[in-house]
């Protein structure tokens, strides 16, 4: 048998000293009485048991022993099971310019993003998944990792403050991807399914970028998923002061408002050059569900097979054994029944 809390069998160190203390306590008052009483001590308390004084005491701490026994969790082994956790590898690429601030999309981009986002994490056990963010640079903000709520905490910290250098440069995002993936494929699994899965509000990207998909994701067997954020309508971008509060909005080099649109091609093209598929976010779709199924379809890694035991609770009977004494010590009376006459204790 084991215990999932030994820290509540501590205190059954205490039951012997209870016991101790209240048997001197009982000798200490026995010899009080009789020093005050003298001879009639003997007829005065001849309607107490002293005996079964000493039972209901000692059914007591032994009510408060099992006690102390149930809260410890006593557990018994039943089975061993095996688990086994498989999985895909996924970096989350996760646009981090200054247009994902458009309101177009409520909050904004960036906000809403990160709510979908986080519904797909929360659908991806098993799956190993880093996060990476880029705008004109890129770095690796979460490493590979199961712990899902790591990755929720880095995803919920994002903010387009992260990277200084603004703009939108896709070939350092993939580039960045065919780093991360690379130290995966020395250091784990070389048989791993891996997949990108990268998240903007889309900008026309450069000729070089297709080269870059095809060297350093496609000879690799990566798999693109992309996901796009925003409206054709576009909106334009608020700059904020430290309180949170709309000072401004941004403007280009003329004085003009700067309105962000989406652009979807560049997202299409990346995922059909990646041999996987493009997804628009909105309100009410199901993109992140119907993601989520995609990659289901890819086979799975066995990342690691633990096993364990499967435990029994035990802690009812000592509940039950508990109750039952505490109902015998609350039924037993501590009257005597001997009766002892006057006479004889005064000769």
């Amino acid at each position: 048998m084991s215990f999932a809390h030994l820290e509540y069998l501590q205190w059954l160190t205490v039951v012997p000293i209870l016991v101790v203390i209240y048997m001197f306590r009982v000798h200490i008052r026995r010899q009080k009485i009789r020093e005050w009483l003298g001879p009639r001590s003997e007829f005065l308390r001849s309607s107490i048991s002293e005996k079964k004084r000493v039972i209901k005491t000692l059914l007591g701490i032994c009510v408060l022993a099992l006690l102390f026994i149930a809260l410890a969790q006593p557990q018994g082994a039943v089975e061993k099971m095996e688990v086994k956790n498989k999985g895909i590898y996924i970096l989350l690429l996760i646009d981090a310019s200054n247009s994902m601030l458009a309101e177009d999309i409520k909050p904004n981009r960036l906000n809403f993003m990160k709510k979908e986002i986080s519904r797909l994490i929360d659908l991806s056990s098993g799956d190993q998944i880093a996060l990476g963010v880029f705008a004109n640079s890129a770095i690796l903000a979460a490493p590979f990792t199961n712990d899902l709520s790591a990755v929720k905490s880095y995803l919920n910290d994002l903010s387009t403050d992260h990277l200084s250098n603004q703009g939108t440069n896709f070939e350092r995002a993939f580039h960045l991807a065919g780093r991360v993936f690379e130290k995966i494929k020395k250091n784990k699994n070389e048989l791993a399914v891996q997949v990108i899965v990268m998240v903007s509000d889309g900008e026309n990207h450069s000729k070089e970028t297709k080269k870059v998909i095809k060297d350093l994701i496609v000879k690799k067997d990566i798999r693109i998923f992309t996901l796009s954020v925003g409206t054709k309508e576009g909106g334009v971008i608020p700059v904020k002061d430290y309180n949170g509060q709309v000072k401004e909005y941004k403007k280009d080099m003329r004085g003009h408002l700067i309105i962000t649109r989406l652009e979807k091609s560049s997202l299409k093209n990346f995922a059909k050059w990646g041999k996987g598929a493009y997804y628009h976010i909105t309100y009410s779709g199901k993109a992140i569900e119907q993601l989520r199924q995609d990659l289901n379809h890819l086979e799975k890694t066995l990342f690691e097979k633990t096993t364990w035991t499967k435990k029994e609770e035990k802690y009812q009977w000592f509940l039950l054994l508990a109750f039952l004494i505490a109902l015998m010590e609350l039924i037993l009376s501590d009257r005597s029944y001997k009766k002892i006459k006057w006479k004889q204790q005064t000769g």
